[in-house]
């Protein structure tokens, strides 16, 4: 049975409620089985059009806020239990704050009883035929205790002088941290200048009067939001490939003695760091673009509203970008694989290409709220997937719904259906929250969360709707993407803009999509019936053309559709043409009027 994990809303709506009707049938949903393989189909004697098999990743998931990780193992196997009764197929760990009044149960980050912990965690939950994910880190974003000045999410400091013509510095600098010191003339020549180790300058202009950039960095003073007892600390700065390496160190301890009680998947939350320097970034932009950013500063430093700004300003966020892409993500992934675990990643909130960075994790996720919602957005992480060629697109899912407690299933349920038109096909309700039986009611809770817990009052019709999630997540999970077209997402007109430095492109304002020609194109094409995913340069670069069919790794499509482009890179214009040649159907959209 092949089914499309993409396909438009009102097919889908009509799919839906078959799996509605489908989910009330006696038995509809079976014990939780081990995860199939990829596009495993159900037994033939159960017959080609028989409901797939529900696996342990088709039926919901949630996370599981730990307060201060008071947790014992009597609560831990009554919560877990709980949890698999009403229909939950897996638990996503998040360490927090803890719960005033229980102080003396607090279990310090990380320390040999919290690992004892989660490894009981673990066994319990693979004992009910549940999946265990783990945050790398606690609360959110990756940082905490370990995380140094130099390594932690960094703002550039630049300081500049005017010198006259024979004058000298006379402020000492500290030669440690300034990374650049260029001097420039009027008609805009550069001097690099050195410090010396008693912090002077040894050099004064022969004439004219010049203006000296020191360029050197801080931390910018984002911490790890709702950290757990043992995980404070700065956040982490994503463009610092070092910063990765030492950081992950932190956790070697938690796989050192060989267990095999591991999480199934190590997770990254949404993009939420402030940073826009790094102490390697003056080399790694050279390497990357060739030229030095150095003298190149009065306009990376200004909101100069010219040509050569918007060029640089470019290439300096394109940096940014590749930093993440190409050396951070990998790293945490490639830890993680060597480690026996999957990766999830949210990408939504980063300066970087969306795309690029849900392709790197082996399950991208998105996020929708109660009215930051768009399945247009939330398309990028789906996209990604089925571009790539991932089985599991998963999606944190209901944050701040509603006012605590005025929550209903069928609100969730309508989030649901948004998020399954969108190509998601693995939710991860969010949330839930451990707390001991001898709490009083309501008991312990996350204030961002759903409340899908047993204590809430929704909880004794739960297993309706994780039923249903189940029966349609089985059949998306079964299928194949089958999306006819690619739209181009042209970042690179985005990104050449003069004014400001990185720009976080996040789920809650949206001009950076909705405002441009790709968001109008897609909102024409989904109208219009046409099935699309999103495509990036480094995706492209992978495409070819068979019989006019356009091959992905992980789907084929019938053509590429450009939305109204200002700046195309030379090398994505190249395979454009290559693509082409080779019978490729290509069609520029312009936007409307």
């Amino acid at each position: 049975m092949r089914t499309h994990t993409a396909c438009h809303c009102q097919s889908l709506a009509v799919l839906l409620l078959a799996v509605a009707h489908a989910v009330a049938l006696p038995g509809a949903v079976p014990t939780p089985a081990p995860d199939a393989p990829v596009h495993a189909r159900p037994a033939e004697a159960a017959g080609p059009h028989a409901w797939p098999a529900v696996t342990q990743s088709m039926r919901p998931w949630t996370y599981w806020w730990w307060m201060a990780s008071a947790v014992d193992q009597a609560n831990l196997t009554r919560e877990l239990q709980r949890y698999r009764d009403a229909g939950l197929g897996g638990v996503h760990i998040i360490p927090i704050y803890g719960a005033k009044g229980f102080e003396g149960r607090y279990v310090e980050y990380l320390s040999p009883q919290w690992i004892e912990m989660l490894r009981y965690t673990i066994a319990e939950a693979r004992r009910l035929g549940l999946g265990v994910d783990l945050t790398t880190g606690s609360g959110w974003c990756f940082g905490g205790p370990r995380v140094t000045d130099l390594e932690a999410n960094a703002l550039v400091v630049s300081k500049t002088y005017e010198l006259p013509a024979g004058q000298r510095l006379t402020e000492k600098l500290d030669p440690k941290s300034v990374q650049a010191l260029v001097a420039f003339s009027p008609e805009g020549r550069s001097v690099e200048l050195t410090v010396t180790p008693d912090g002077s300058v040894a050099w004064s202009p022969d004439a004219g009067t010049w203006r000296v950039y020191a360029v050197s960095q801080r931390p910018s003073g984002q911490k790890v939001k709702r950290a757990s007892p043992g995980g404070q600390g700065h956040m982490l700065n994503l463009f610092y490939p070092d910063a990765m390496r030492r950081y992950l160190e932190w956790f070697e301890g938690v796989f050192a003695d060989g267990s095999d009680l591991r999480p199934r998947s190590l997770y990254h939350d949404s993009y939420e760091y402030r940073s826009d320097w790094a102490p390697d970034f003056l080399a790694a932009f050279e390497k990357r673009r060739g030229y030095r950013l150095q003298t190149q500063l009065p306009l990376l430093l200004s909101d100069e509203p010219s040509e050569p700004a918007a060029r640089v300003k470019s290439d300096y966020r394109e940096t940014a970008s590749d930093l993440m892409i190409e050396e951070t993500i990998p790293l945490w992934v490639d830890w993680a694989h060597r480690h026996g675990c999957r990766t999830r990643n949210e990408a939504h909130g980063s300066p970087g290409n969306w795309l690029d960075l849900y392709a790197v994790a082996d399950i991208p996720e998105t996020e929708m709220f109660a009215r930051d919602r768009s399945k247009l957005v939330s398309k990028f992480a789906s996209s990604a997937a089925h571009v790539a060629g991932r089985q599991l697109v998963s999606a944190e899912t209901g944050t701040w719904l509603k006012e605590h407690f005025t929550e209903t299933l069928a609100d969730m349920k309508y989030l649901l259906d948004d998020l399954f038109l969108s190509g998601v096909n693995h939710v991860i309700y969010h949330g839930t929250c451990y707390s001991p039986d001898d709490a009083p009611w309501p008991g312990w809770l996350f204030y961002a969360s759903f409340q899908m817990n047993p204590r809430n009052p929704v909880w004794r019709d739960a297993a309706a709707l994780n039923a249903y999630a189940a029966r349609c997540q089985a059949l998306l999970q079964s299928g194949r993407p089958d999306n006819d077209l690619l739209l181009y997402w042209p970042i690179h007109d985005l990104w050449h803009d003069p004014t400001g430095r990185v720009r976080n492109l996040t789920v809650h304002t949206r001009d950076w999509f909705e405002q441009q020609p790709i968001g109008r194109t897609a909102e024409r094409l989904w109208a219009a019936g046409h099935t699309f995913d999103y495509v990036s340069d480094r995706q492209l670069a992978t495409a070819r053309c068979e019989r006019g069919a356009i091959l992905m790794p992980g789907c084929t499509c019938r053509a590429i559709v450009l939305p109204t482009v200002t700046h195309l890179p030379l090398p994505t214009a190249r395979r454009l043409v290559e693509l082409a040649s080779a019978g490729a159907t290509i069609r520029r959209r312009t936007a409307a009027r």
